[in-house]
């Protein structure tokens, strides 16, 4: 029998979960089951029911009953402890204690032990166990670190189990990654619900599978184009310079309309600012109007970051109308807003940058610099 049958086969409720885990991690292209297993025996009746674990060592015993008390103490010690100690039962103790989802052992009606601070506790139990874990780096346990990305949703506990997976089995992330952060697809992993999960792996994806690969590209999108606040803002972050603009670009459209709106809040002026800092060569006549207005009519923040971008990347191909930049480069009282603007039109026309920059202005000589070297380009040029 099958692994995932006879896990299906025991009936209990763990198990029956470590069945769905074991049955997606069987559709992954080259995953081995079998080969993964072999010489780690785990006791998987142990992990539905873990207090029919009995060790022959008292100290053990001791140690594997406390990392189930409501008020754990030395956690990492503990399960260190059991792994040094049992070591042939290691795997499976670090498995059933992964997995439970109970009460604490020693809960009566008159505890006072609330259940926040029972999940704080687990928490913290669960994740010295997958610190244990990635330095056994058993691949006998990937099949239950795939079972348990399959049911839970604490973003640090499923960035710590996915590093597990990737140390052993990096060939497998990928897949369990996308399932845990887009929500899009049908079969997702209940993780992909929280925006913090998501939010780790797609720093997770980044950092494994490389900012330009697939994988990070389809989070990516989803970040960008189907969320808002401190999500969007995360997925433009995680992008390098001048990268997918076919996202960018409707990202900042969708910035600038909610600006146009009334919608845009402080998260929404932060993801412009930084979107509009990531743009790279690329800057069409759409984008480029839209950064225009922006530069004309925004706040300081965003106006001169679109201005700088302009500045840095629009051709003098680019359609950009000069005289409403022009306008604002002399008469705002924001020196910031002003050396921004003058920057762009020193770029684009010397003789705007001059006329708005006054008499007495040391843009006023950059813009003469500039129209010289562009004298002297154009004779080159046609020479």
């Amino acid at each position: 029998m099958s692994l995932a049958g006879d896990a299906i086969g025991r009936g209990g409720r763990a198990a029956r979960a470590l069945a769905l885990g074991l049955l997606l991690l069987a559709e992954i292209p080259g995953s081995g089951l079998a080969a993964a297993t072999q010489g780690t025996v785990i006791d998987y009746p142990a992990i539905d029911n873990p207090r029919s674990l009995l060790l022959g060592d008292s100290g053990a015993q001791a140690r594997w009953q406390a990392l189930f008390e409501p008020y754990p103490s030395w956690v990492s010690r503990q399960v260190a402890f059991l792994t040094w100690r049992v070591p042939e039962k290691a795997p499976t103790l670090l498995a059933a204690r992964l997995l439970y989802s109970g009460d604490p052992w020693t809960r009566r009606e008159t505890d006072s032990t609330n259940d926040r601070r029972w999940h704080l506790s687990d928490i913290e139990t669960r994740s010295a166990i997958l610190r244990e874990m990635r330095w056994l780096k058993d691949p006998a346990l990937v099949d239950v670190l795939v079972n348990f990305l399959h049911t839970q949703t604490e973003p640090t506990l499923v960035k710590s189990a996915l590093v597990d997976v990737w140390m052993v089995r990096p060939d497998l992330t990928p897949v369990l990654a996308l399932h845990l952060g887009d929500p899009r697809l049908p079969d997702h992993f209940p993780g992909a619900q929280l925006a913090a999960t998501r939010q780790s792996v797609l720093s997770f994806v980044i950092d494994t599978c490389g900012p330009d690969s697939p994988q990070a590209r389809q989070l990516l999108e989803w970040a960008l184009l189907h969320t808002t606040g401190t999500e969007r803002n995360h997925g433009i972050t995680s992008m390098s310079h001048g990268s997918f603009p076919e996202l960018l670009k409707p990202t900042i459209l969708a910035l600038a309309e909610e600006r146009r709106n009334g919608q845009l809040d402080d998260a929404g002026s932060e993801g412009l600012v930084m979107a509009t800092s990531r743009l790279g060569a690329d800057i069409d006549p759409q984008l480029a109007k839209v950064l225009v207005e922006i530069a004309v009519n925004g706040t300081r923040e965003i106006a001169t970051s679109a201005a700088t971008a302009l500045a840095n990347n629009a051709s003098w191909q680019t359609s950009v109308p000069i005289e409403p930049i022009a306008r604002r480069a002399a008469q705002d009282p924001d020196p910031v807003v002003r050396d921004a603007l003058l920057n762009l039109l020193l770029r684009i026309n010397p003789d705007a940058a001059a006329q708005a920059g006054g008499p007495d202005s040391p843009w006023t000589v950059l813009a003469e610099h500039r129209r010289k070297l562009q004298k002297w380009e154009w004779e080159q040029y046609v020479k």
